[in-house]
């Protein structure tokens, strides 16, 4: 299939395993489309390099054999991830290891070692994939974890032994892997795909089972839904591949709609880091690969509303889309008006992306219809079921109670509810019934433009211990600093 065709859908009725089912699909149906598009050699260059679904589900069933050689061992053995490397090999290692019938779980680096053992304990987990330049952060760990408890580290593979193609020079018949062996039986809707973990902002982040029945319901969301209608070419770059957003933009979202996801070029090819993301970088790459759509954290999309250049790109786009934390009034105001279609997104780990987009749909100022000029509004899609909790002040707490079409991850509401309460406070639209917008939080965190979460208390207390304060209140939501 050429990569100018329409690709062919899967369907998201179940039939597909996921993820390994939504993989061969696209390689059989729509084989030498891409699937990540990047500037190649290096952020310079003009030419574009690829990454068909072909070669991704090839690299998948190469990850499957490194780990688990003839299926052999546990089957859904928890596998976490702890490794700095480019967002292609990251992805074709999670997908590799569901394949192969273990559980991955993906970890921010930046998680403290008590962190990362409480993480371990709670879900079993004995084996970590890493990098060499991690060792002393996992031997941390090993010492960290209680006497008896097994652990052990396998290296994260080469990018050129994932992906042959990238490599300078490669012999095409050995490049295609043997079919890896498929699971005995079908898998179970409630059985764990992966996990990924909380913030940890009012604790250590906990771990959250993303089970098939949950991701197949985010999957039916309109964010995914609706991109696929509309073709969307999403610009997810500067997305850390272990956070939901950046699971969902760059994985789920070419598996579901069979378009290319833009990415910064893979620096492991000349042995070096991963490109850090910067508004620049990634901005100049979303140009160059042809994305028709951005998501990106609050912070970035606050240093191109100062940019000429970069709003006039911006407005040529199907939407940009912010999401993790709050956007200023005044510089989203700015982009709106010129002409850029600011979309806000709202979810987390714990329940997906929940709102609708490309919702906008009335062009003229409307007293019932969302426009452009609503960009900092939301709705919820029918497929959920939110209760809005009075906080009495005008504000409501958000909870996601469980339906047939949307599971929670964990449920954390009282006495047996079934549901989410996610401390988030919204207010409605004074006069559009059904849009909201997400004000504060319910708890003491306070939620940065950057999507980092801090918890004051500790530093308020500690400043107000002083004998010449009275009082210390922290302040920053939506700033790049308290």
């Amino acid at each position: 299939m050429s990569a100018s065709a329409s690709p062919v859908l899967p369907p998201l009725d179940g039939s597909l395993s996921l993820i390994p089912g939504l993989v061969d699909f696209h390689a059989e149906s729509n084989s030498t489309s891409p699937f990540f598009v990047f500037p190649f050699p290096d952020l310079s260059s003009d030419t574009l390099g690829s990454i068909s679904f072909l070669e991704f589900a090839q690299a998948t069933h190469r990850v499957a054999h490194s780990f688990r050689p003839g299926r052999k061992g546990e089957e859904g053995a928890v596998i976490a991830i702890i490794v700095n490397c480019d967002t292609l090999l990251y992805h074709a290692l999670v997908a590799g290891l569901i394949r192969a019938g273990l559980v991955p779980f993906p970890m921010s680096p930046r998680n403290s070692v008590p962190a990362i053992a409480s993480l371990m304990e709670h879900t079993s987990c004995h084996h970590i994939v890493s990098q060499p330049t991690f060792a002393p952060f996992t031997d941390a760990v090993r010492e960290s974890l209680p006497s008896g408890f097994a652990m052990h580290v396998d290296d994260l593979p080469a990018l050129t032994d994932v992906f042959p193609t990238l490599a300078p020079s490669f012999d095409p018949p050995r490049a295609v892997p043997d079919p890896y062996p498929p699971p005995a039986c079908a898998a179970s809707p409630s059985d764990i795909v992966l996990y990924l973990h909380s913030s940890g902002s009012t604790g250590f982040p906990k771990p959250i089972p993303h089970t098939h029945t949950t991701i197949l319901h985010w999957c039916r969301m309109p964010i995914f839904v609706e991109s696929r209608r509309k073709a969307i070419r999403w610009g997810c770059m500067a997305l850390p591949p272990f956070h939901v957003m950046g699971l969902c933009s760059q994985l789920y979202a070419p598996l579901l709609s069979g378009q290319p996801t833009s990415l910064f070029p893979p620096r492991a090819i000349v042995s070096a880091p991963p490109v850090v993301p910067t508004p620049q970088n990634t901005i100049e790459t979303a140009r160059k690969t042809g994305c028709t759509a951005i998501e990106s954290v609050p912070a970035f999309v606050e240093a191109w509303s100062q940019n000429e250049d970069d709003a006039k790109y911006l407005a040529s786009l199907q939407a940009l889309i912010f999401a993790g934390g709050p956007l200023s009034r005044a510089n989203g105001e700015k982009l709106v008006d010129k002409g850029v279609r600011l979309l806000a997104c709202y979810g987390a780990t714990e329940f997906g992306l929940v709102t609708c987009v490309f919702d906008d749909g009335v062009e003229e100022p409307s007293p019932i219809g969302k426009t452009r000029a609503d960009w900092e509004w939301m709705q919820l899609p029918r497929e959920c079921m939110p209760r809005w909790v009075p906080q009495g002040d005008g504000t409501f707490e958000l909870q996601m109670l469980t339906c047939e079409t949307h599971q929670p991850c964990i449920e954390n509401l009282p006495n047996g509810e079934r549901g989410f309460a996610t401390s988030d406070l919204w207010e409605p639209h004074p006069t559009k019934p059904g849009l909201w917008r997400i004000v504060g939080r319910a708890d003491d965190v306070i939620v940065l433009g950057s999507g980092e979460k801090t918890v004051p208390i500790l530093q308020e207390n500690h400043i107000g211990v002083h004998p010449w304060v009275a009082g210390a209140v922290m302040f920053g939501r939506g700033y790049q600093q308290v």
